[in-house]
């Protein structure tokens, strides 16, 4: 259905302060006619401008590059800032030491790729948000439809700004001309403001939409989050519950699509099959975003990348040696035998590798948990060494598994991984010497979140049988052993578990230090949030490599509890010479800060 793969085909000119001037310029190589006021003046228009926005959701998922080779896969400084993982690759391209490396003026082609996509996010919204009141509708439906998704769309990326970084700039108007008064408004009186729009937006979503278009039951997950994020817990009980029950939605338990027919496989592999994701059959998806192959209007025009991100540097040679001294892999595409593993897990560099907690604790006591079976998990004593005698390799241990007392770097080179999240194999991109991974469409909100969305706000509520039977929901599915009584500890550990690569973690976790702080809960206040936080003591305590400053190549993996939030780019906050912007605390430039609007 082409209406899922249009790209916007107008010019708009959006300003925002992203550069020393305060203004760029965004021009989508259009004819000279197609200008807003020419465009966006009834339904078909405004639905053009939704594609936009909802193929801005993508690069969150997708590729290696975005915009001109600067942004990688921005879902992986969701994980590498947090419980579950760190980043891999090296410190001169990456992120090891948050206090010295996340700064106001650090290299913005990597914590800033989310400041970016989320002003841009809220941009293209609020342009559909703007020109619905001057536009020509058939019905007041209509109308209030687009309106809801154009809600939807700010409300997702503020919910993700204010998790990164606190408190920032509410824009709820179109920009049409360079903005230099731009001023601080507290991340809770954003939340009020996403809450209002998102309570109208799920009186008017569509209950159906085409796989790609937001939903009402979408909306009502955006709702639960939100309500939570604000401490609103029966709110986010009641949304999440309309969501569960009231749309057709359901966990799916039961063997479907592709590959139902293989008995070899389960119900979670059927879930993640790329050809299953977008399924009518599948109504466990709330929404997605989609990416074809050879499709016009990709995120990416080499698919997912996962492979290279998520899967170990395996391939390195160099690093993994035989116990006889010889190189003992390569991703050397030469017709031979060892090539079997090439083609099946890629040529991975490890941009994120998993902390003891996220590879080994939470799979303590998986028992019969299907999400760690081998067709949904691989795990790294699977690989063996490939490189043939006649590359140089070694005759007595080719084809037998690696020797982890004989690779020089085992951060890199030598750990598990979900194979379902990863391994995609679905097109041509994949083959030749060193596959990626191929294209997929992805989860944005699945049902099994809503599940534990709502077993927290249970659990705020101290109604624990009620958080127990949701979070045993999902677990039943899974075949895991079901638990008698869950804490908020069991609840995150069912995200990490359930949600790999879906949810938004560093967030998640975020959002819980400031209702900790807000609750004044343990000990925690928003009087210290910077000094003294939730976010950080859970870092420490699961996270080994931030806890330790385990040191990895020619740095050390630190954090402070002042990475709780991420650093405002220095630029914004010259460039908004008629306004003010304040910095996070623990940052330079925090000492100019003013009271945030409320």
């Amino acid at each position: 259905m082409k209406t899922q793969y249009n790209i916007l085909k107008v010019a708009v000119v959006i300003c925002l302060m992203a550069s020393a001037n305060g203004c760029v310029k965004l021009k989508p190589e259009p004819l000279s006619f197609y200008a807003p006021e020419n465009v966006f003046i009834d339904k078909a228009g405004l639905e053009s401008a939704l594609v936009t926005c909802r193929k801005q959701q993508k690069f969150e998922w997708v590729g290696d590059a975005f915009d001109a080779g600067t942004c990688r896969t921005p879902i992986v400084y969701e994980y590498a800032f947090s419980d579950l993982s760190v980043i891999g690759s090296p410190e001169t391209k990456e992120i090891h030491n948050l206090e010295t490396q996340l700064t106001p003026t650090s290299n913005y082609s990597l914590y800033m790729r989310y400041w970016l996509l989320g002003w841009d996010g809220i941009t293209y919204a609020n342009t559909v948000i703007s020109n619905v009141p001057k536009a020509t509708f058939d019905s007041e439906e209509d109308k209030n439809q687009i309106l809801a998704e154009g809600y939807f769309h700010r409300a997702y990326w503020y919910y993700l700004l204010v998790n990164e970084f606190g408190d920032v700039p509410l824009s709820l108007e179109e920009v049409t001309t360079p903005k230099l008064d731009f001023k601080t408004a507290s991340r809770t009186k954003i939340l009020k403001q996403m809450k209002s729009d998102m309570e109208f937006a799920v009186q008017w979503l569509p209950l159906t939409v085409e796989p790609g278009a937001v939903s009402r039951a979408a909306g009502e997950h955006m709702l639960a989050k939100i309500d939570l994020a604000l401490g609103d817990f029966q709110g986010a009980i009641d949304a999440a519950t309309r969501c569960i029950n009231n749309y057709g939605r359901k966990l799916m338990t039961e063997r479907f699509g592709v590959n139902a027919g293989n008995a070899k496989l389960d119900v979670f592999n059927d879930l993640f099959d790329p050809d299953n994701i977008s399924s009518p059959e599948n109504k466990e998806g709330l929404y997605v975003v989609q990416e074809r192959y050879g499709v016009l209007g990709d995120g990416s025009d080499k698919g997912s990348y996962r492979m290279r991100n998520f899967v170990p540097y395996w391939s390195n040679g160099g690093e993994v040696k035989t116990p006889d001294g010889k190189q003992g892999t390569t991703y050397d595409a030469a017709p031979y035998d060892g090539y079997a593993e090439v083609d099946s897990l890629g040529r991975g560099i490890a941009k994120i590798r998993p902390s003891n907690y996220g590879q080994y604790e939470i799979w303590e006591n998986a028992g019969t948990d299907m999400r760690h079976n081998s067709n949904n998990w691989f795990d790294k004593s699977r690989l063996y060494y490939n490189r043939p005698p006649s590359k140089g390799g070694s005759a007595t241990w080719f084809g037998k598994p690696l020797q982890p007392k004989y690779i020089g770097d085992t951060i890199r080179c030598y750990f598990s991984f979900p194979i379902v999240k990863v391994l995609i194999h679905k097109d041509d991109i994949n083959k030749g010497k060193a596959p990626t991974g191929g294209f997929t469409d992805s989860y944005v909100f699945r049902l099994a979140e809503t599940y534990l969305v709502r077993a927290e706000a249970y659990w705020w509520l101290n109604n624990i049988s009620k958080a127990t039977e949701d979070v045993n929901t999902i677990r039943a599915r899974a075949k895991a052993p079901l638990l008698s009584s869950v804490n908020l500890e069991d609840i995150l550990d069912e995200r990490a578990r359930e949600l790999y690569l879906e949810e938004h973690r560093k967030s998640e976790l975020t959002r819980i230090a400031f209702l900790m702080a807000q609750e004044n809960k343990n000990g925690y206040t928003t009087a210290n949030f910077s000094t003294k936080n939730w976010y950080y003591d859970r870092v420490m305590a699961k996270n080994n490599f931030y806890a330790t400053h385990y040191f990895y190549s020619t740095n050390a993996f630190n954090m402070k509890p002042y990475h709780v939030l991420w650093p405002i780019p220095e630029n914004w906050i010259l460039a908004n010479s008629e306004g003010h912007i304040n910095q996070n605390v623990g940052y330079p430039g925090a000492e100019n800060n003013v009271p945030p609007e409320q």
